[in-house]
């Protein structure tokens, strides 16, 4: 097999990867666009899949987490930690570390409500970064996170030229994402019955979930529409690349054929 070929190999599977990649978040969009949020009302005594909006309303027995940045309470948060590393002419952004968690919440759309398990959760939510240079002392919780995190290490080091100080060290860029109590909420799962409620509590007998029953789980601090958006966007642009570079493994593919 030549050189010709075998790069078309390589090509033919970066962009499969971006392919399939791609292909799955617009799936999810597919399903987020395909049928409308119902009432909360209407999930009493229902199973299965479904779509509800409201406000994000704290649980009383759950509580709140602590998002591991900012220090905010909040229902569910993503974080992640990257860091800029550099090669010859090259930079790319490297993860160090990432985690999510969440409470059980209740979801309230004005007349009733219907609690909420978000472990499992494909999450999207508006992010929140901060970039940090080289050579820059961190601010106190991200130090006491960096502190307590293997794997993850200060970059503020300097090096005194006795004219002027040299930052040493890589960029890091942190972010966040978080459902804050009192956000507009949008939520794809599985309903299954709950609980017993209170004789006339508005709180239903159901509770929105994971589980094998649906084709996906998401969780938006938006409208659907904008979900949908969201989740295309990433989606397009992995499928468009892959298509494109699977064109061109296709073209040196078959080039060594002629």
């Amino acid at each position: 097999m030549v050189l010709p070929q075998l790069f078309g190999l390589v090509l033919l599977a970066v962009g499969g990867y971006l392919l399939v990649g791609g292909s799955r978040e617009l799936r999810t969009v597919f399903h987020v666009l395909r049928n409308d949020p119902v009432p909360i009302r209407d999930l009493d005594g229902y199973t299965g899949p479904v779509e509800i909006t409201g406000t994000a309303v704290a649980d009383e027995d759950a509580g709140t987490v602590t998002a591991p940045f900012t220090g905010s309470e909040c229902l569910a948060y993503t974080y992640e930690v990257e860091e800029l590393r550099s090669s010859g002419k090259h930079s790319n952004w490297e993860t160090l570390d990432q985690g999510q968690a969440g409470v059980d919440f209740v979801v309230d759309d004005g007349s009733d409500r219907v609690r909420v398990n978000p472990d499992g959760a494909d999450v999207r939510f508006e992010s929140h970064s901060v970039t940090v240079p080289p050579g820059t002392e961190l601010p106190d919780r991200l130090a006491a996170y960096v502190e307590r995190t293997p794997g993850v290490d200060a970059q503020d080091g300097t090096v005194n030229l006795l004219v002027t100080e040299l930052s040493v060290g890589n960029r890091q860029r942190f972010t966040e994402q978080r459902l804050d109590a009192g956000e507009q909420v949008y939520v794809y799962g599985l309903a299954r019955r709950g609980p017993a409620t209170e004789w006339g509590s508005n709180l239903v007998d159901a509770v929105v979930g994971d589980g094998d029953g649906t084709p996906v789980f998401v969780i938006s601090d938006t409208s659907e529409r904008g979900t949908a958006w969201r989740i295309a966007r990433g989606g397009l642009w992995r499928a468009v690349l892959g298509t494109v570079v699977a064109g061109f493994g296709l073209v040196f593919l078959l080039s060594g054929l002629w």
